[in-house]
């Protein structure tokens, strides 16, 4: 199953590098997919700490929205686009970008949260600055 969602992962970027829009938009469209898979692939692995940490803050089972996910996801992508692929910044500023995003995230709810767990906030942090380093580096050698 891996191996088949692998092989239709790189036809679709070697489709996309051979249409005729420009590198920008093509750029934007591949670190959408890349970001969404490597989160996805994060947020499965770590689904039982994030789970645990919303019971411990609101007493009931974590609800994901679908709603503001996407307009989530739609901020993370174009701060990327916007302040690090337009400009071909290097990886590294886009992992500053990430840990800063996550960063006010995971600090704020640190802030207000009494439970909040302190490791899960720099895990999480960290992996801000990861998605983004690492979405940044796969759009610069695919595109």
């Amino acid at each position: 199953m891996i191996g088949k969602n692998c092989k239709i992962f790189i036809q679709f970027f070697l489709q996309i590098s051979n249409t005729t829009m420009n590198k920008f938009t093509k750029q934007v469209i591949a670190s959408a997919v890349i970001m969404l898979v490597l989160d996805f692939l994060y947020l499965s692995i770590n689904k039982a700490n994030f789970e645990n940490q919303v019971i411990s803050v609101q007493r009931v089972i974590m609800q994901v929205r679908p709603i503001p996910v996407v307009f989530c996801y739609l901020l993370l992508i174009f701060g990327l686009a916007y302040f690090i692929l337009r400009q071909h910044r290097s990886p590294l500023e886009a992992f500053m970008l990430g840990i800063v995003i996550y960063g006010v995230f995971d600090t704020t709810n640190a802030a207000i949260f009494k439970k909040w767990s302190y490791p899960l906030a720099i895990m999480d942090t960290l992996w801000g600055g990861i998605l983004m380093a690492a979405t940044t580096q796969a759009v610069y050698t695919i595109i």
